[in-house]
């Protein structure tokens, strides 16, 4: 689970990937993002595996999108969280720009 600790108006957005996608394939996507001003400069940040529980714990799902580079599909998801709110209107840009450009 990749995500933006840069900008707070993608908290609790995450691009989530196996094992199949490269760290570079999905670098491609955040840098696009980046350059459509859907993602800050700040490096992206990882969820580490032991925090994935305290994650499911805390967190309530929004929504996913599955979308794809190389033919390799990936997922945008959406949370919501107590301290770190999502914002409706740029989940939306994310799905309206992931759906354009990588499905």
């Amino acid at each position: 689970m990749h995500f933006d600790g840069g900008d707070m108006t993608n908290a609790s957005l995450y691009l989530c990937t196996d094992e199949n996608i490269s760290d570079a394939e999905i670098e491609t996507v955040i840098q696009s993002m980046r350059d459509a001003g859907l993602w800050s400069q700040d490096a992206a940040k990882k969820v580490a595996e032991d925090h994935k529980p305290m994650y499911t714990e805390q967190m309530r799902f929004i929504g996913a999108l599955a979308a794809s580079l190389n033919g390799k599909t990936f997922y945008a998801t959406a949370f919501d969280h107590e301290k770190f709110k999502y914002t409706p209107s740029r989940w939306q840009q994310w799905r309206d720009f992931l759906t354009s450009n990588f499905s």
